[in-house]
């Protein structure tokens, strides 16, 4: 006959407290850079209505810092960029923002498909822009941060469901 244990072991219902700290402070994130992504959808319709040197005339004339002449030349080559392609890079950057979202609130839901979810939106937010833009948009900083937050969340991962026992 074999013996039960006196006390089963039974997964807590209760959210570790690293990773609530972790998924509150996505959210807040998250919630941040839609805002600025959504409103930088509209900056980047109003200049992608204008024409290419208009829009860095005014860009020029709006700056209330001096800067010196290479940084005003980065300045309009980044204003000719979210010309061209300002439209397509905040829709990217909005749906990776929404995916992020998705991903952690799966996590919270202790749904594992989550962390993919998350991991996917944070590598194609990094990769897509440099295929609309350019290698230029490219940041270590940004993969390196984007890295981390991801090693976070795998962290976490004895605490979720697996998909199947949802």
């Amino acid at each position: 006959m074999t013996e039960r244990p006196l006390v089963e072991t039974i997964p807590s219902e209760e959210r570790p407290a690293a990773f609530q700290r972790l998924a509150v402070a996505s959210f807040i994130n998250q919630g941040f850079v839609f805002l600025v992504y959504f409103f930088g959808l509209f900056a980047s319709l109003i200049l992608a209505s204008m024409d290419v040197e208009d829009a860095v005339e005014l860009v020029r004339t709006s700056m209330w810092i001096p800067l010196d002449e290479q940084s005003m030349e980065e300045l309009e080559a980044n204003t000719r960029m979210l010309h061209d392609h300002g439209t397509a890079l905040m829709l990217v950057l909005i749906l990776r923002t929404v995916a992020r979202f998705v991903g952690v609130l799966r996590m919270w839901h202790r749904h594992s498909d989550g962390f993919h979810i998350y991991t996917t939106a944070q590598l194609l937010g990094i990769l897509l822009p440099m295929l609309i833009a350019g290698n230029e948009l490219f940041s270590f900083t940004g993969l390196l941060a984007a890295g981390l937050w991801c090693l976070l969340y795998y962290g976490q991962r004895a605490w979720w469901r697996p998909a199947w026992a949802a």
